[in-house]
């Protein structure tokens, strides 16, 4: 898209208009349900491509320049691999303490996105996250004060490096970083 296409962009009208920092596992792809959304989102994000995964990225990638794809070539050894690698893709996103960020590894609806940006803006040090029956971690949504510290990079490297199971990982995460409620 040059520049004047660009400014007469009109979004469709289910676009999410979010600040936050959105990374997003092939699994949220599931069923075809967020293709178009991700396609037409208008700021920088990651996707994660798993091994087996039948999406079609490179398709995401030509409408959408902003996206962030990276492909594993092997099952990552767990979710908090792939958060430890943000601020290498983020970049400059990961200075703005206002922006929380969100990891989805399943399908969501638009709303969703939007839900949940507003409550990482409300509680800029709070953590929520929602793990499924067999404990892997689906949703990860951290306040922007924590997905900014530049103390999360390494502790996350840590419990990806010593695979400490996910519902523990979060425990010492909201042990790491207590919800003052400002």
């Amino acid at each position: 898209m040059d520049a004047a296409e660009d400014a007469r962009y009109q979004p469709p009208a289910w676009t999410c208009r979010c600040e936050i920092m959105l990374a997003v596992t092939s699994n949220a792809f599931l069923g075809d349900s967020n293709k178009d959304f991700l396609a037409d989102w208008r700021e920088t994000f990651v996707l994660f491509a798993l091994p087996g995964s039948r999406f079609a990225h490179k398709a995401l990638l030509e409408r959408n320049r902003s996206a962030i794809i990276i492909e594993h070539l092997r099952p990552p050894p767990g979710p908090f691999a792939l958060l430890a690698d943000l601020p290498k893709w983020l970049g400059h996103h990961l200075l703005d303490p206002t922006r929380p960020l969100l990891f989805l590894d399943r399908a969501f609806e638009v709303g969703e996105v939007t839900e949940e940006e507003r409550a990482g803006r409300a509680s800029p040090r709070g953590v929520r996250a929602e793990l499924d029956e067999g404990g892997r971690l689906r949703l990860l949504r951290l306040g922007g004060m924590i997905a900014t510290s530049p103390v999360l990079p390494p502790f996350l490297r840590i419990l990806a490096r010593q695979q400490v199971a996910e519902a523990a990982a979060l425990d010492l995460l909201r042990t790491a970083y207590p919800d003052s409620g400002t």
